[in-house]
């Protein structure tokens, strides 16, 4: 239920929540997982996980370990792990990540660059390339 941060304090386990109603300004650090479901303005550090609800607005700068878009974003990511846009989500701005998934409906305007230690995929089959033009 406790976990320690890396100053040693103890963190609880619960999330950390940024209301439909709620509208925050500036740089927010957690270490808990982080939810927006309300408009959220400045740079967004989390040890843990982001989810951008549905009614969620960030015009921010994320680093986390995992993003989940089913709302609005405007601004970059970078993420140790993988970035995911809902049919209902959009981004606007820059990736960084390991793993991207766009879903039908969803939206993404800007560029994407996956992380160099990403693993590759060593046992996939390799397609022969031919020539049209010899036939």
């Amino acid at each position: 239920m406790f976990a320690k941060s890396s100053s040693g304090k103890k963190i609880s386990g619960t999330d950390t929540l940024i209301g439909q109603a709620t509208t925050f300004e500036g740089k927010l650090v957690c270490e808990t997982d982080l939810r927006i479901e309300g408009t959220i303005t400045g740079d967004v550090h989390c040890s843990q996980n982001v989810i951008i609800g549905e009614s969620g607005k960030a015009y921010s700068h994320i680093q986390a370990s995992s993003l989940v878009i089913a709302g609005f974003m405007q601004g970059d990511v970078s993420v140790t792990e993988s970035v995911i846009i809902e049919s209902s989500g959009r981004l606007e701005g820059n990736v960084l990540c390991q793993s991207f998934i766009i879903k039908e409906g969803g939206k993404f305007n800007g560029n994407s660059k996956m992380q160099q230690n990403a693993p590759l995929l060593t046992n996939a089959p390799i397609a022969e390339v031919t020539d049209s033009s010899d036939t």
